[in-house]
């Protein structure tokens, strides 16, 4: 009979290799942790973590043997860098609507500020898209002043006096009740010199100039009025009463008055002619004391430097205008309720029109 077989001289523990087999089946089935000092291997001596896992890409766990989950240890690897992706160009805005400027450097301030409105109750005629009017002046440090509201070409126009009268005439009937209250000024103006005069009834001098200087601010205040209303019509809106006299600077239009007024006197006082030409050249003065707040000496030489330049039909023109007013003056004085505002407003068109400035169609 067989003797039953004897451990192996190799197994020091004296086991069958079955027995030897399962052992390490069951090692192979232990989790086995990647810290060479852990007891999980058995006799932490490290001869038995011979194996070594491997490591895949970085943050995902490993598998080594049946389920055995392992972690590596390499650093979690940064993304790969995106290139930005292109942007669209920005919306192509459309061109601001025109503003508008002056002209040469020097006489006047720099037009409308952006947002500016016209006072209340002023509504711009049918039709017509006038720019916010320049009632005030800017403010400082602002660009260089130039000559009155330019047009979108900016360029000077040649004037027709048919044009102007037919303009003043239109703009007239459009909108009479505001002129006709506002000229009714004057009437009373003169009403009140009359009765002041039998009132006193001054002996010397001195009264007499004091009643007299006082009319006269009241007739120069009443024609930046006239001016101020005209350069509205011209902008394409219809005043009304009240904004006649919305301008801030009646110091400049009294000094340029008086100016204007010293000026025409000397000239009468040494003969009729330098008179009428002191007049002729400060035709426009209060239109550039109104529309752009120059002071008096700057506005008497816009004035002149533009009658100047087109002599020929600022001439014309004045010849129309003392034709209109004689006539209105004529018809038992009624007549300057209508001459008066045609008067004002075609002038006003001259100025706009030969400073290259914003006419608002009929």
């Amino acid at each position: 009979m067989a003797d039953t077989p004897s451990s192996t001289p190799n197994d020091p523990a004296g086991e069958s290799p079955e027995h030897s087999g399962g052992e390490k089946f069951a090692a192979q089935g232990q989790h086995e942790s990647s810290d060479p000092q852990s007891p999980s291997t058995g006799t932490g001596t490290g001869t038995e973590h011979g194996r070594h896992e491997m490591a895949g890409p970085a943050g995902y766990p490993q598998f080594e043997g049946p389920g055995a989950a392992q972690y590596g240890s390499e650093p979690v690897e940064p993304p790969p860098a995106v290139a930005p992706m292109p942007q669209a160009p920005p919306p192509r805005q459309p061109p601001a609507p025109h503003q508008p400027t002056y002209g040469p450097p020097g006489t006047g301030p720099a037009g409308p500020q952006p947002g500016m409105m016209p006072p209340p109750g002023m509504q711009p005629y049918p039709g017509a898209t006038p720019p916010p009017p320049s009632i005030m002046p800017p403010p400082p440090g602002g660009p260089l002043p130039t000559y009155g509201y330019q047009a979108a070409d900016n360029v000077p126009r040649s004037l027709d006096v048919g044009n102007a009268l037919s303009y003043g005439w239109e703009r007239f009937r459009a909108n009479p009740l505001p002129w006709l209250g506002t000229t009714a000024v004057g009437v009373l103006i003169y009403l009140a010199f009359v009765l002041v005069v039998r009132i006193t009834n001054p002996t010397s001098m001195l009264p007499v100039l004091l009643i007299f200087l006082a009319v006269m601010v009241g007739i120069w205040l009443l024609q930046a009025a006239l001016v101020r209303g005209a350069l509205y019509e011209t902008d394409g809106y219809k005043p009304v009463f009240g904004s006649y006299f919305h301008f801030v600077n009646a110091g400049n239009v009294l000094l340029t008055a008086l100016l204007a007024f010293v000026l025409t006197g000397i000239g009468f006082a040494l003969c009729v002619l330098p008179g009428l030409i002191a007049g002729f050249l400060c035709m426009f003065a209060l239109h550039y004391v109104v529309d752009q707040d120059l002071g008096p000496f700057a506005a008497i030489k816009a004035s002149a430097t533009l009658v100047v330049t087109n002599a020929g039909p600022v001439l014309l023109l004045a010849l129309a205008v003392v034709v209109l007013t004689v006539v209105g003056t004529i018809l038992c004085g009624l007549g300057l309720f209508v001459a008066a505002p045609v008067a004002t407003i075609a002038v006003t068109f001259a100025y706009r029109t030969l400073t290259g400035g914003m006419v608002a169609p009929l």
